[in-house]
């Protein structure tokens, strides 16, 4: 087996790397962002001074809050201030401050953002879909995650039709049950043990790695890339739904 495209890649930024989405430039974890240019930034860099903008100093966000804090910052007089909603405070701040930053989740994004945002991430990655044979894809349960059971369906019926028309593709698709993930693992089952999922499946890619490193070159490579990389969950996922396609199943 060989790996030609390994990526964590986030529909919410247009199919970006991930990791660069929730990362400073110094790979530290992101607790700021200048949201006028979109760069994130860690504490550390923070204190550096990496950034001309200094941080938002407000601990209780209430909108009584904010409006405190626009006459103290800003300057505004207090009914001027009153006459102010919370998101245009918050917005005259980001101009001047480095603002929190939260990673979104996909939960909270509308199903035609995330479709726009898929949209764009295949125009970068459909040459190299289109090579496969077989593409698999995890299965959501949809009694618990309806709007990932949507997302699902969307990236298949997408994928599928892009892959079709612009490609000539003739593979197949199939939907893979999260189990496939930890065979031959100790994790345990049910929503309560996801973790306990993600750290087995974390370090089945390294053992599996780790004992094809020893004799080939390229795979020491993806190793040492792998093992650099912060968020390792979801490329884990990956790289076991692929594997346990390549494990032959006797009957």
């Amino acid at each position: 087996m060989s790996i030609d495209r390994w990526a964590n890649l986030n529909l919410l930024a247009d199919g970006a790397d991930s990791q660069s989405q929730t990362r400073c430039e110094c790979k530290g974890p992101a607790s700021w962002i200048d949201r006028a240019t979109g760069v994130i930034l860690c504490k550390k860099c923070v204190k550096k001074g990496k950034s001309a903008k200094p941080v938002l100093e407000l601990t209780a966000t209430k909108l009584a809050d904010w409006r405190t804090w626009a006459q103290e910052t800003l300057g505004l007089e207090a009914a001027a201030a009153k006459k102010l909603t919370k998101v245009a405070i918050e917005a005259r701040a980001a101009e001047i401050r480095l603002m929190p930053y939260k990673a979104p989740k996909a939960k909270g994004v509308s199903l035609q953002d995330i479709l726009v945002g898929m949209e764009k991430c295949l125009n970068g990655e459909l040459t190299w879909l289109a090579q496969a044979q077989r593409i698999r894809l995890e299965n959501q349960p949809s009694e618990f995650a309806p709007h990932m059971k949507s997302i699902q369906i969307m990236l298949f019926t997408l994928l599928d039709h892009r892959l079709r028309t612009e490609k000539g593709w003739t593979g197949t698709m199939e939907f893979v049950n999260a189990s496939v993930k930890t065979k031959g693992t100790d994790a345990g089952v049910g929503k309560d043990a996801k973790r306990s999922r993600k750290v087995a499946g974390i370090q089945k890619v390294t053992e599996t790695l780790t004992k094809a490193g020893t004799a080939s070159a390229a795979t020491a490579e993806k190793l040492a890339w792998w093992q650099g990389q912060v968020k390792q969950d979801d490329l884990a996922d990956a790289f076991l739904m692929c594997l346990d396609a390549a494990v032959p199943k006797h009957v």
